[in-house]
Parts: C-alpha cells; sequence; structure tokens
C-alpha cells in the first residue's frame, strides 16, 4: 500500500479540438419532460434492459409523485413505469441477477427510507424498510445474487455511514459501519474491481475539502484504505470506475495549471498517478464510462462530452451540449449502449425547457462485445446452474460448455446471464456468443 505519494507522469494539457472520429457526431434527443414536474423529470441514472430497450431513473419528487421510473427506446419511444409515493427521493437503481430492479427511496416528509423492487418493472413493486435509523443509499451496485450499497445516518449534527447488502429477496444486512478513523464516504459511486473488492472515494470528514483516500471494502465488509491523495480536494460527488485494464480511473473537479480538473489513474496496489489535466474549456469532470474502443469517455461541468486515450494519455473534446442547455445540461451519467452508442441522462436543461433529458451521442463506436469475468460457481455436475458475470451479454444467443451447447439460458441483466450444465459437458471453457460476438473464459468450468 502506497501513501502520501503520487508519480506525475503523462501529463497532458490539450486542445478543444481533439482527433479525428470515425464519423461526426451525432446528437438525438431521446426524451425530455417539457413541463416541470412532470413524471420521470430529472433524471439521474439509466440502464441497459434489452437491446435497445432502456430503463431510466428520474428523481423528480412532488405533492403527487415521488421519484419515477420510466422506459425509452433507442427510438425515443417513452413510457411511464413506476412513481414512488409523494415526496419520495431516489438517485440511483440497479438491476439484481434475478432481473429484479432495485430503487433506494427516502420519504422526505416522513425522514424515512426504503428500498423497493419489482420483479415486472411498472408492476409488482415491494416496498422494504431500512433496520434502525439507516436512510437510503445513494451508490446502489449490483454484484453476484446480492446488491451492495452506502448507507447514512443522522442525529442532530452527527453522520454516521454502513456498508451493507442487500439481499435478491430484500434483507438488509450492515457488514460494516464506518468508525471517526475510517472517515467519510464522498457519496462517490462503487465500483467492483477485477480483485472482486468494492473501491470508492472518502474523506476524512463529511463534506470536507482535505485531501481524501480510497478505500477498499471487501464483500464480507472489510475496511481498508487502498491510497492517500495528496494534493487534491475530495469534495463533492467524485466518479470512479474500475476499467478492463484492471486500475482504477477517477477524476477531481480541480487541479492542474487552469485549475480545471485531473484525470488520475489508480492501481489495486495503491499506486497512483496524474495521466491528464483538464483545460478551462473543459472544466470540472463528472462522469466516467469505459467504451468499447478501449477509451474512457465522460461528461464535464460545461456540457462537454470528452475522450481519454490510456495508450496515449491523449485527452480530448469530442461533443459539446449546444448553448442554452436546450440539448440537456450535464451532470450527466453515461453508459454504452448494445448497438455502441453512448446514452445518457442529464438533470437539467432540455429544449421547452425541461426538467432534464435522455439523449443518445453516436461516435462510430464499435459494438460492445460480450464480456465474462467470473463463473459462479466455477465447478458442478450436470443440471447445476451456473451464473456467468461480466458485461454486455444481453440478447445471449448461446452459451458452450467446453463445446457442448447448454439448452437453458436465462439473460437476468447486461451483467449476467444463467445458464443450466448440460448432460454433456466436460470440463473446459465457457463460451458466450451474443449479436456482437463471442467470448470464452481463460477460467475452466469443471465438471464434477
Amino acid at each position: 500500500m502506497q501513501r502520501g505519494l503520487i508519480a506525475t507522469i503523462g501529463l497532458l494539457l490539450v486542445c478543444a479540438a481533439g482527433s479525428a472520429v470515425a464519423q461526426t457526431p451525432v446528437y438525438k434527443l431521446l426524451w425530455s419532460p417539457g413541463v416541470i414536474g412532470t413524471p420521470g423529470a430529472q433524471p439521474t441514472a439509466i440502464m441497459e434492459v434489452a437491446p435497445g430497450l432502456f430503463y431510466v431513473l428520474g428523481a423528480y419528487d412532488g405533492d403527487t409523485f415521488g421519484a419515477s421510473v420510466f422506459s425509452i427506446t433507442s427510438a425515443g419511444t417513452f413510457k411511464l413505469l413506476y412513481s414512488l409515493p409523494p415526496y419520495y427521493l431516489s438517485a440511483a437503481f440497479a438491476q439484481g441477477t434475478n432481473g429484479n430492479l432495485y430503487v433506494p427511496g427516502f420519504d422526505g416528509e416522513n425522514r424515512q427510507s426504503y428500498y423497493f423492487s419489482s420483479t415486472a418493472v411498472g408492476a409488482n413493486f415491494v416496498e422494504y424498510p431500512f433496520p434502525g435509523s439507516w436512510a437510503s443509499g445513494w451508490q446502489t451496485i449490483a454484484a453476484p445474487d446480492s446488491l451492495y450499497d452506502i448507507f447514512g445516518s443522522v442525529s442532530g449534527t452527527q453522520r454516521t455511514f454502513a456498508f451493507a447488502t442487500i439481499s435478491e429477496a430484500g434483507a438488509i444486512n450492515v457488514l460494516h459501519q464506518f468508525a471517526g478513523s475510517d472517515g467519510a464516504p464522498t457519496g462517490a459511486n462503487l465500483a467492483l474491481a477485477a480483485d472482486n473488492n468494492f473501491y470508492a472515494v472518502g474523506n476524512d470528514q463529511w463534506g470536507g475539502i482535505s485531501p481524501g483516500f480510497i478505500y477498499r471494502m471487501t464483500p464480507k465488509g472489510q475496511y481498508s484504505r487502498l491510497l492517500e491523495f495528496p494534493k487534491f480536494p475530495t469534495k463533492g460527488f467524485l466518479p470512479l470506475i474500475a476499467a478492463s485494464d484492471g486500475n482504477l480511473y477517477g477524476t477531481f473537479g480541480a487541479g492542474g495549471p487552469t485549475n480545471s480538473g485531473t484525470l488520475y489513474q489508480a492501481t489495486l496496489s495503491g499506486q497512483l498517478k496524474v495521466v491528464a489535466y483538464f483545460p478551462s474549456s473543459m472544466p470540472s469532470p463528472q462522469s466516467l464510462v469505459e467504451a468499447s474502443d478501449g477509451s474512457i469517455y465522460g461528461s464535464t461541468d460545461s456540457s462537454a462530452i470528452f475522450r481519454y486515450d490510456p495508450a496515449t494519455h491523449a485527452l480530448t473534446k469530442m461533443f459539446q451540449f449546444a448553448s442554452g442547455g436546450v440539448d440537456g445540461l450535464c451532470t450527466c451519467q453515461l453508459i454504452q449502449g448494445m448497438d455502441g452508442k453512448l446514452y445518457g441522462v442529464t438533470n437539467n436543461g432540455g429544449p421547452w425547457p425541461g426538467d432534464g433529458v435522455v439523449f443518445s451521442l453516436d461516435f462510430g463506436l464499435p459494438r460492445p462485445k460480450p464480456v465474462v469475468t467470473a463463473l459462479y460457481p466455477s465447478a458442478g455436475a450436470a443440471g447445476q446452474q451456473v451464473m456467468l458475470w461480466g458485461k454486455y451479454l444481453l440478447a445471449a444467443s448461446s452459451v458452450t460448455f467446453n463445446g457442448a451447447p447448454a439448452t437453458t439460458i436465462h439473460i437476468t441483466s447486461e451483467q449476467s446471464v444463467s445458464v443450466t450444465v448440460p448432460e454433456d459437458a466436460t470440463s473446459g471453457p465457457v463460451t458466450i456468443t451474443t449479436p456482437n460476438g463471442t467470448f470464452t473464459t481463460t477460467q475452466p468450468f469443471t465438471v464434477e
């Protein structure tokens, strides 16, 4: 573990012109509420649940309805699925490996928190009360067979935090309560890395602006600090992602020659280096997502979309939202769809003006191929149920065990597919095929 040290290499101050792309970026407005306070307004999170079909969480709450879940297609077809009760807030949701949607909610009127789930979005919503005084989580992340979150509790002026798991049946189990020496979460998202541990950004105290740190949490709740930030403040909701190269990437909203922001890389062994500084034309980076071209894309407070190439360290402005906020105003959340396009939501701006937008951006990126990072379990007899865990697994058409095809394939989320080991399976790699390509595991499945 390394603390208090930065090796600053590959620092690049870049211009807005950037490098060439496969095609001229194409922006498409998919939906905007048009009237402030419309159900679904202030969209804050988006996920793809089938090729070309997305679920979106709208955070707006009022006296007639709370936060809402709706679907939107890549063609822009909108359908309201469910609105939480009045004054219920929510800023995050996740899809479990059972296919259910899980939404944390906070009753702003009665100061109570709940978790909601649905077996079919828009129907059969189930409400789970929180234990004790724990408040709603904001970092919900899906993992094999469970969801994880950071919860908070307020007593007077005192805040306490806990790391907890939520079973797919809705049972909430606190795994670790933050002690004083642990500091406090900043509100940054949890990232599930290749070592099967969770990582996030923390600070010495809630709301503080002193240099912070990245902490590690095991699935059993064992807490440790990965590294300290020696210089940059961590106040705010800072993004953190686990990339395919095995490293973590994150941003600070300040730092660099123009104090416009910083992009850093952190290894899982605790080494930290700054890889790019943001120019004044792209201040305050806010979000990150890795795309199928191996680059990292994100948004800035100036409503620009940028790309960082880890191979060349080039940081490029790829797209600028129209002035006046008609395209929406970032903060943005971005994902890559199965069609290769980037899809995003903003909780502000819009053409009417609206209360946020859902949009797509086509940079001509390749369609993302399936990736499997783990098998659960990795051994079993014929008839055993096995979950393939990874990403871009939607529309899987076949799964084979050392060449033997599974006859039962159940796609439960973009990250998970459940299959049955066929009778004629033998020990060896597992191969999955989607319309975008094929992936074969290096980890074998052992037939017992």
